[in-house]
């Protein structure tokens, strides 16, 4: 059986360089994952998930040998490295590095791309690389996404493509795709939230009932102690506020991400399972400050037999609740100056110059954007005959 080493440093030592230097690649210790938070005593604290069986590991680093987990604070990605430098039996290497986690506290302070500039790319860090927020203290989410059978963390990477494909409740980000977010006008970034399991539910920007859809507040409990579920939303470079899941599945359907997923549709004091599924793209424009996106979802009841209820019945309370939900999701998410349905995509195309673009001021004037959602539901089951209609 595999076995965990945690290893918590905090070194101060000379800039020596070495870390970046040409060795042997037996002599490589590589970096499976890598998070950023504030630091006790420097600006930022590193906390590096290795693999240090260096000669002989799969390209997810996973497969093979002796992972650790060491940190250390400094001001800079590049100062950390060395501060480490005299501490590990090699050299560490960032080519293999699959996820890149940074703390809400950071994320809230637009603090994210002053440590992603400049450092990643010369430590050969893949612009592909999955990026993620935390929302406790990152060496006891690390910990709590470490199990014996996982040490370097690949399910929690199955993960997040399992929810996006299956669930809806995040959407997958690239380092190049977030770094594209943080610079430009056209739209936000959604990023996937992490949380303890157990730990105190945050409130969802958007409120209602957020259970069991947050990072943090699932109910399944097993090796693995930290969830990922929901989404960190960003305006520009910082972050606004929590979505859970269940909303962060209404922004994928209106962006065209959806795939299929489980709507809790409230119902007579009670609740029902609708799986729904993505019909085409979503029809989308932008007309003199009205956002118009028509939405086709086919759906199906999870236990018919369970419920008393008429199929026409079931699409006029599907179509009218997603409506409703949808505004209020747009809503709360543009009054935080979050352009997370990337309405702005729509209407840059309005204007015939960039500089009518930028004289217009659309950041500004997100919050008077008027969301205008139709949404068609169609059944793929009668609720009382689970023969194909």
């Amino acid at each position: 059986m595999k076995r965990i080493v945690i290893a918590f440093l905090l070194l101060v030592l000379p800039l020596s360089g070495g870390c970046l230097g040409g060795v042997p690649l037996d002599r490589y210790c590589y970096v499976l994952d890598l998070g950023v938070e504030r630091g006790d005593a420097m600006p930022y604290r590193f906390v590096f998930l290795l693999n240090e069986d260096t000669a002989g590991s799969g390209e997810d680093g996973g497969d093979r040998g002796e992972v650790s987990m060491v940190c250390a604070e400094e001001g800079s990605l590049f100062a950390a490295i060395d501060a480490l430098s005299g501490a590990l039996p090699a050299q560490l290497s960032f080519e293999r590095t699959t996820l890149l986690a940074f703390s809400r506290e950071l994320a809230e302070a637009g603090e994210m791309e002053a440590v992603m500039a400049g450092a990643l790319s010369r430590l050969k860090i893949r612009q592909n690389v999955r990026v993620i927020v935390v929302e406790e203290d990152m060496r006891g989410a690390f910990r709590g996404l470490v199990s014996e059978g996982d040490p370097s963390m690949n399910r929690l990477k199955t993960n997040v493509k399992l929810f996006e494909e299956n669930f809806g409740y995040v959407e997958d980000w690239g380092l190049s795709r977030v770094r594209e977010a943080f610079s430009n006008d056209t739209g936000d970034a959604l990023l996937p939230y992490a949380g303890l399991v157990g730990g105190p539910l945050q409130p969802d920007m958007v409120g209602g009932q957020v259970y069991p859809y947050l990072g943090g507040g699932l109910l399944g409990e097993g090796q693995i102690k930290t969830s990922l579920c929901g989404s960190a939303v960003f305006a520009g470079d910082r972050m606004a506020g929590v979505l859970s899941g269940q909303h962060t599945m209404l922004v994928l359907m209106a962006n065209g991400a959806f795939r299929t997923g489980h709507l809790r549709l409230p119902w007579k004091g009670t609740e029902l399972d609708l799986a729904l599924y993505a019909v085409g793209k979503p029809k989308r424009r932008w007309q003199a400050g009205i956002f118009t996106c028509e939405i086709v979802l086919e759906g199906d009841l999870e236990h018919p037999a369970q419920v008393e209820v008429e199929s026409e019945e079931l699409i006029t309370a599907a179509e009218s609740y997603l409506k409703a939900e949808l505004e209020q999701v747009f809503r709360a998410t543009a009054a935080a100056g979050a352009d997370v349905f990337s309405v702005g995509r729509d209407a840059i195309c309005a204007f015939r110059s960039w500089d009518s673009w930028r004289a217009y001021g659309f950041a500004r004037r997100l919050k008077e954007v008027e969301p205008d959602f139709r949404v068609k539901v169609k059944l793929s089951h009668s609720p009382k005959d689970p023969a194909l209609e």
